[in-house]
């Protein structure tokens, strides 16, 4: 599975109107600010994994939009940008929420919950000879098991080979829905 960031790129900018849509007709978001552009204001908001700032009764949100063509009943979270000297989203962001946007529903993730299962619950169970042994795999998806507050969970690590001029692979993990609800991570479901 190759990854072209600048398409991936692409894709997201193309997301922004839909996405914006929800914001204003949904939640009556106001003062909508996206940072998409090359600027170097909009690459540091994007490095702080923020993609837009929107204000809705009258508190200001940061948001970290993420955009899947199917909703597999779990949420990625990029462990490594790129592997394995560069962490991913969940320890360089600062937003107040991750949306999550699939066909029919978007999920509204608080940071801070999800934050706080990542380093405190999740990560501790990652073990690292998993990533290297997918990192070494012609593989894309590797399935483990791991024990998370005395339950066993099903864990799907994924590499995605990314070519933009360099080479490098980012990886990370996806948890269902029901092991981040389980473990107090606060989200909100939004039929589209």
């Amino acid at each position: 599975m190759i990854h072209h960031f600048s398409e991936s790129l692409k894709k997201e900018k193309n997301f922004a109107a839909m996405a914006d849509e929800f914001y204003s007709g949904r939640l009556n978001a106001i003062n909508i600010v996206r940072y998409n552009n090359d600027t170097e204001d909009d690459m540091k908001m994007q490095r702080q994994d923020i993609d837009v700032q929107l204000t809705i009764n009258n508190k200001i949100y940061r948001i970290s939009e993420k955009f899947r063509e199917k909703d597999f009943g779990d949420m990625y979270l990029e462990v490594y940008s790129k592997y394995p000297h560069r962490k991913g989203w969940m320890d360089t962001g600062s937003p107040n929420a991750v949306l999550y946007f699939t066909p029919q529903k978007i999920y509204w993730f608080t940071h801070s919950s999800l934050h706080r299962f990542y380093h405190q619950l999740l990560f501790p169970c990652l073990k690292q000879e998993w990533f290297e042994q997918l990192y070494k795999s012609s593989y894309h998806i590797l399935t483990k098991k791991a024990i998370l507050n005395d339950s066993e969970i099903i864990l799907h690590l994924i590499k995605a080979d990314n070519k933009e001029g360099a080479e490098w692979e980012t990886m990370g993990v996806s948890v269902g829905y029901d092991v981040l609800k389980n473990n107090g991570v606060v989200f909100e479901v939004f039929e589209k």
